[in-house]
């Protein structure tokens, strides 16, 4: 046991032959939900039965109008149109205009035929039934067209996508009334004598509080997964395979935290070693924090278990770096994970080691990235990053001013 992480697997390799010999992505993992309280992921590409607008819209309050009758406007030598009426709003208006005509409009009403461009209120002035139009417009201009937003067949969410403030809408505009979800539970069990329960009020000496669950339970909550906590193993062979029974039962993905650390007491790795074929696949992967991460999964059954560091930071960075790829290749096929890459400047020195994948928090200030170093609490600066800085296994030291890749959360 003490030896199980000898031999690294790089994290990329090792999420490739995870998604490999289980046979990512599996099946059957659906929900059929009503698009007005769906949360989660999308499970399969949303496609547009209609276009958007079905009409020609009006993207401010003015005078819909003929383009050609507005040209060479100006305050100096405007154009005059005759009012022709006022478009309704929540219905289409029932007169077209004229050469030389215009029509008041607001803010999403259907543009009358005849008028192909929107004319702002502020560029006109009103004297009677006469328009004064102070600035030319041009075809289409302050005007949505029909089907511009989307139009029939055009994928508005793909596999994969969180259903959030940002893409919730866009159900309700396409009038799509269900959509599949993705319906995945992950068992979380904390294991280690010293782990007391977070809501210990004084803590016996010795003892810390569970971080591990309430992060991890935050992190897969956040990114459209259920929970289920099992709560805190003893550190016996006995105990934590008996959660583990239990979690296998009712979920598809199981996380134990601490069970993979190099000790007498932990027995992740032979609890892992004799599950149902093919078993233990990843001893440790070639990262840091991260180290001692082991992956695990049955193909019979289609079940995947993640040891986890029980340091909080290693297990933070396991999760968010191995768990939840390999949870999206198990629903869409890919591996990839939430973060969004750039490349920032870096305002001071970032040490990095040659031969690693190597993980620091960062925070971005004015264009700029500072490393913000871990000690023995990570809660404090997760809390305050803005990211991770990634150091590939080829990438020793940057140096400051030069470009760095960051994973934005």
């Amino acid at each position: 046991m003490a030896g199980f992480v000898e031999t690294l697997t790089p994290r990329e390799k090792a999420l490739a032959h995870v998604s490999d010999v289980l046979r990512f992505p599996w099946r059957g993992m659906e929900l059929s939900v009503p698009a007005e309280s769906c949360s989660g992921r999308i499970l399969r590409p949303v496609t547009a039965g209609e276009n958007f607008p079905p009409f020609p819209r009006s993207t401010r309050d003015g005078y819909a109008a003929a383009s050609a009758d507005c040209i060479g406007a100006t305050p100096g030598s405007p154009a005059f149109l005759t009012l022709a009426g006022e478009v309704p709003m929540g219905s289409a208006p029932s007169f077209s205009i004229r050469r030389g005509e215009c029509a008041l409009i607001h803010t999403g009403g259907i543009l009358p035929d005849g008028a192909d461009a929107v004319v702002m209120a502020e560029d006109t002035e009103s004297a009677g039934n006469w328009i004064e139009v102070k600035k030319a417009v041009q075809k289409a201009e302050n005007t949505v067209q029909p089907g511009e937003e989307f139009s029939v067949g055009d994928i508005l969410l793909k596999a994969g996508q969180k259903i959030g403030f940002r893409t919730a809408g866009l159900l309700a505009m396409a009038g799509i009334r269900e959509t599949a979800a993705a319906s995945l539970t992950v068992g979380i069990i904390s294991t280690g004598d010293e782990i007391a329960p977070p809501g210990t009020v004084l803590l016996p000496v010795g003892k810390v509080r569970d971080v591990n669950a309430s992060m991890l339970s935050a992190l897969l909550t956040g990114e459209g997964y259920s929970v289920k906590n099992y709560g805190i193993a003893e550190d016996t062979r006995e105990s934590l395979a008996s959660f583990l029974r239990e979690a296998l039962r009712e979920c598809s993905v199981v996380a134990i935290s601490g069970g993979s650390s190099v000790s007498m007491r932990d027995h992740c790795s032979s609890i892992l070693e004799d599950l149902p074929p093919p078993g233990l696949l990843v001893r440790g992967i070639l990262m840091s924090p991260g180290k001692p991460t082991l992956i695990a999964g049955t193909k019979e059954e289609n079940k995947l278990v993640l040891g986890l560091p029980g340091h909080p930071f290693s297990c933070f960075i396991s999760a968010y770096t191995v768990l939840l790829p390999l949870l999206n290749g198990l629903l869409w096929g890919e591996p990839a994970g939430p973060w969004k890459q750039v490349r920032v400047p870096v305002q001071e020195p970032v040490f990095g080691h040659t031969g690693i994948e190597e993980f620091i928090p960062c925070v971005l200030r004015n264009g700029r990235a500072f490393p913000f170093p871990v000690k023995s609490s990570f809660s404090k600066a997760l809390a305050e990053a803005d990211g991770l800085f990634r150091l590939s296994a080829s990438h020793e030291t940057i140096r400051q001013g030069e470009e760095a890749e960051i994973w934005l959360w």
